[in-house]
C-alpha cells in the first residue's frame, strides 16, 4: 500500500471513531431534543383516543360521566398539561423517588406510592415520603 492510501484510511478511521464517540456520548441529549420537539409540535387536542393521550407525558385525559345522570367515567378529550404543572410534577417525582417512594402515573393522575419506603408513610410534595 502506498503512503497516500494509508493516510486516507487513517483519516477515515479517525473520523469514524470521533463520529461514533460523539453519537455515543450525546445520544441522551439528542433523544431529549427529539422528545421536546415532538412535544412542541403535538397538539393534544387532536388526539382522539385515550391510549394515545396517555402515552404522551405532556398530555392529560379529561374524564366525565357518560350521561348527565350516570356515575361512571369515560374519556372525553385530551388536553396539554401546562408547563408549570409539568415542572411541578417532575419535581414531585424526583422528591418521591429520592425518598424511597414509587412514582405512579395512571390515566386519572400522577401520585407517589410511599409503601415501598415503609409503613405509615405519606407523601408530602416538598419533603417526599414522610412518617404520618
Amino acid at each position: 500500500m502506498s503512503n497516500r492510501t494509508i493516510i486516507i484510511f487513517s483519516i477515515f478511521f479517525a473520523v469514524a471513531i470521533v463520529g461514533s464517540s460523539f453519537i455515543y456520548l450525546y445520544r441522551d441529549q439528542a433523544e431529549l431534543l427529539i422528545a421536546d420537539y415532538v412535544a412542541k409540535i403535538t397538539v393534544c387536542g387532536n388526539i382522539a383516543d385515550e391510549e394515545g393521550c396517555f402515552e404522551k407525558n405532556f398530555c392529560e385525559g379529561i374524564y366525565g360521566p357518560s350521561c348527565p345522570e350516570c356515575n361512571d367515567l369515560e374519556f372525553k378529550r385530551c388536553q396539554r398539561v401546562p408547563l408549570k404543572v409539568q415542572a411541578e410534577l417532575e419535581q414531585e417525582k424526583g422528591v418521591c423517588q429520592s425518598t424511597g417512594g414509587e412514582w405512579y402515573r395512571s390515566k386519572l393522575g400522577n401520585f407517589c406510592l410511599c409503601q415501598p419506603a415503609g409503613l405509615n408513610k405519606i407523601f408530602d410534595p416538598a419533603k417526599g415520603c414522610i412518617n404520618q
